[in-house]
């Protein structure tokens, strides 16, 4: 795909729905949408997971790729001001240091070798760690810088190599022990910064094109009310009942993924 040279000389884009979308894929994708946004403002992560794994049935995955990249910055900047000030910069920094290393390094496995074995490989990692922290498991002490950056190359490489940086990270954080308003403003902040990167890197490739931009500005109405809803579900939630169903949608986000590869191999 290449980005339609209308938009490069700013003419004005029609708000349209592409072509080749039909009454149920439209449905499966508002789905997907609609349930995406709402884990996205109660946990602060599973958006884009959710989306790519639905879009993906009904549509080209590069352009759901697009389109979720594009709602979690929209995202990011609607719950800007409430998790502003829980923020945790070392440590989201530090995962973005690590994370610049490893989202080119994670770029060239995708092109050495094929990226459903290592989606399948990630997706088992997730489920299987956090149905151990779902048990009990916790860090017995605070994670420095270093081993912060560590994960941040982890999920570069994720992301690079499959869309699939933010698992690491959300269940990095929830394996610490810290407090629930921390944790959700962490991973609001790191997947700004991680989408911004992100986007600029399709824009290169030319894979951000009309009929993406277009079906991210129609679904900003569906993502805000999903955010909003979901962050008021956060605000009425206890500490261990948001731990326990963040990991609960840790666990169902990497099932998904293990049943959507599993299917492509069918």
């Amino acid at each position: 795909m290449k980005l339609d040279p209308g938009f490069c000389r700013g003419d004005e884009m029609e708000l349209t729905l592409p072509d080749d979308l039909d009454a149920i894929a439209l449905i499966i994708m508002l789905a997907g949408l609609a349930v995406g946004a709402f884990a996205r403002g109660y946990s602060g992560f599973g958006f884009s997971a959710i989306l790519v794994s639905s879009w993906a049935l009904v549509t080209d995955p590069a352009r759901a790729v697009v389109v979720a990249l594009c709602l979690e910055v929209s995202a990011s900047l609607m719950q800007a001001v409430s998790v502003w000030k829980d923020v945790p910069w070392r440590r989201v920094l530090a995962l973005m240091a690590g994370a610049v290393i490893g989202t080119p390094l994670g770029v060239l496995v995708l092109a050495s070798m094929p990226s459903e074995p290592l989606k399948l490989a990630i997706a088992v990692l997730v489920l299987v760690s956090a149905a151990l922290l779902y048990k009990g498991f916790k860090f017995k002490a605070a994670p420095g810088s270093a081993s912060t950056a560590a994960v941040g190359v982890a999920s570069g490489v994720a992301n690079g190599s499959v869309g699939m940086g933010g698992l690491p990270v959300a269940l990095f954080l929830t394996a610490d022990a810290d407090t629930p308003q921390r944790i959700r403003a962490a991973v609001i902040a790191y997947f700004f910064l991680l989408d911004i990167t992100g986007i600029a890197f399709l824009s290169q490739q030319q894979l951000v094109t009309n009929d993406a931009l277009t079906l991210a500005l129609l679904s900003l109405p569906v993502l805000a009310l999903g955010v909003w809803l979901g962050g008021k579900r956060f605000l009425g939630t206890s500490p261990d009942a948001f731990r326990r169903t963040t990991l609960l949608l840790l666990m169902i986000i990497a099932g998904l993924g293990i049943c959507r590869t599993l299917w492509t191999w069918v």
